[in-house]
């Protein structure tokens, strides 16, 4: 008998019709889905938990004697879901007896499930690397095009853009396509411009350098222009608060401007003696800011997470976006070209006055102007955008609303401070090579705990660390009470002039002991240099280390114990 070998041949899957091909791979994608692929380091601690109960009791469901009717409909009740649902948890026991089989998953298509067939997957594929290695930039647009010519020869799906899109996302391409980007944004499909109908519901936060030189309070001589940041209401058009510092914007001035603009405004105006009612504050809905780096450190997203506030971000390269705030500090430095020391706006405004020989006001006289411009003529103008007067509209909006009460102001400045990781050891911790220690650290976190450590840059004296019950902050200091308070600017120009000496690794003491030399050559310098002024006007306060809060102890007189004691 003649052997029939066409049967025993192997089939290439190219080879096969093109239905049985699709239904092969539909086969494949379906058992892959049903799969059990779960990352149990990636699993939340509440899924976990909940899959757990369900398991427990699934299992003594299936493996006691209780009929399966009567405790679908018992556990149906209890977990609030359909007995449909216990009999599918029933099964998957059946087939696979763990915890994981149970856990809940997310509805919508699965990460990473691709819906376009393997071909058109592999066409898309081949054009993508086409497209990215050229060197010449093209749009899109030639992808989508190339795609849908070769996908039509091939009879194969053609892929639209939002999956081009989607596809260079995942291969991390999607910074090739920055020109279709900025069409797509003329063609008005970004999103909307930023809007608001209620105050605090969309706040702007900018910074920007104040066009005006400022001078020390010891020998009123130049220190250089300062920052300032500020927070503005778009709907009412009112400034909820603003920050003014030497330094260059960072998490700092951030944290500051926005417990300035959260918090009433009573007792900062009475400690810089002015008569003003500034009235605008609140904890804002959603702040609008650009894309700088201060903007998108963890403690700003911790603190707004904390306070429930939204964070909104500008697309790349259109200040459009921040129309608002933008014109109000024009508005701003426009009216500061009027004071002693002015800059301008440019060399050319600016023609041959002498801004540094002009200069007259202190940091703290300019803030004391800057607040009397804002709350006493600015607040109080109409405002030539609404047609109204933004101290009235505010106070008119407000009326009968509720507001959240902010029962600690200091531990909110402190929610919004920089925050590092830091682990606790037997005698405290170490951060930016400065070991801090207190007693009460070894009694509330046992050693070897990892705390989040908060501090302010102008100020490293102290540090603050949220307690376990996270109903406040516990105050760290120095190790060595003796050191000086240091910022965090100056301790790394120092760190960085010992590194370029070859002492990469310097240890606390060499640092403050270079702190020392640096400030006594600073205040010899004072009078001859701006640069030593500005790094004098920058330092934090001394330390009382000595308050005179007793007697002085006379150690030389012998002590007596008292009853009781043991020696």
């Amino acid at each position: 008998m003649r052997r029939d070998t066409s049967l025993s041949r192997s089939v290439n899957f190219s080879d096969l019709p093109r239905g049985i091909r699709r239904a092969a791979i539909a086969r494949v994608e379906a058992n892959q889905k049903r799969a059990s692929a779960a990352d149990l380091v990636g699993i939340r601690e509440k899924r976990w938990a909940k899959a757990r109960l369900r398991f427990e009791s699934v299992r003594s469901l299936a493996e006691g004697t209780e009929p399966l009717e009567l405790g679908a409909k018992r556990l149906a009740t209890s977990f609030a879901v359909s007995e449909r649902t216990v009999r599918r948890w029933v099964r998957a026991y059946r087939r696979n007896p763990d915890v994981a089989a149970l856990i809940s998953q997310p509805r919508g298509p699965r990460p990473g499930l691709r819906r376009l067939p393997a071909e058109s997957e592999r066409l898309l594929s081949n054009i993508i690397d086409v497209w990215a290695a050229r060197k010449e930039r093209l749009p899109v647009s030639w992808i989508v095009e190339e795609c849908r010519r070769l996908a039509l020869a091939a009879r194969t799906p053609v892929p639209g853009r939002t999956t081009v899109e989607a596809r260079l996302r995942d291969r991390g391409l999607e910074g090739l396509y920055r020109r279709y980007s900025d069409r797509r944004a003329q063609d008005g499909s970004l999103p909307a411009m930023p809007s608001a109908e209620r105050p605090l519901q969309v706040v702007q936060i900018d910074h920007t350098l104040v066009d005006v030189m400022v001078v020390d309070q010891v020998h009123r001589q130049s220190l250089g222009r300062p920052w300032i940041s500020v927070a503005f209401d778009i709907a009412t058009r009112a400034v909820l608060g603003f920050h003014l510092s030497l330094n260059a914007p960072s998490a700092t001035s951030v944290g500051m401007v926005m417990a300035m603009a959260c918090l009433p405004k009573h007792q900062w105006l009475l400690e810089r003696n002015l008569k003003l009612s500034w009235a605008p504050a609140g904890i804002p809905r959603l702040l609008s800011l650009d894309n700088a780096k201060e903007f998108h450190s963890v403690a700003l997203r911790r603190g707004c997470e904390k306070y429930g506030i939204g964070l909104d971000y500008r697309p790349p390269g259109r200040p459009q976006f921040g129309g608002h705030i933008e014109r109000y500090l024009g508005t701003l430095m426009r009216r500061i070209h009027g004071l002693p020391g002015t800059t301008y706006s440019n060399p050319l405004q600016r023609g041959k006055y002498r801004s540094e020989a002009r200069a007259s006001l202190t940091m703290k006289e300019l803030e004391r102007w800057i607040a009397l411009e804002i709350d006493g003529r600015y607040h109080q103008s109409v405002h030539s955008g609404l047609h109204a007067v933004p101290a009235k509209l505010w106070t008119q909006a407000m009326r009968g609303r509720r507001t959240h009460e902010i029962l600690d102001p200091e531990r909110l400045v402190m929610d919004f401070l920089p925050a590092q990781e830091r682990k606790v050891g037997s005698h405290g911790f170490q951060m930016n090579r400065i070991r801090y220690w207190d007693m009460l650290l070894s009694r509330v976190f046992p050693v070897g705990a990892r705390v989040l450590v908060r501090f302010d840059p102008t100020n490293l004296s102290r540090v603050y660390i949220p307690s376990p019950t996270n109903d406040g902050y516990l105050s760290v200091p120095y190790a060595d009470l003796r050191r000086p308070p240091i910022s965090l600017g100056e301790l790394e120009r120092i760190r960085s002039q010992l590194a370029a000496r070859g002492t990469s690794q310097p240890t606390e003491d060499l640092i403050f002991k270079t702190v020392h030399e640096q400030r006594r050559l600073e205040e010899k310098a004072a009078v001859r240099t701006r640069k030593a002024r500005r790094g004098i006007e920058t330092r934090p306060p001394e330390l009382q280390l000595n308050p005179s809060a007793g007697p002085k102890i006379n150690y030389k007189k012998r002590v007596s114990p008292y009853k009781g004691e043991v020696w």
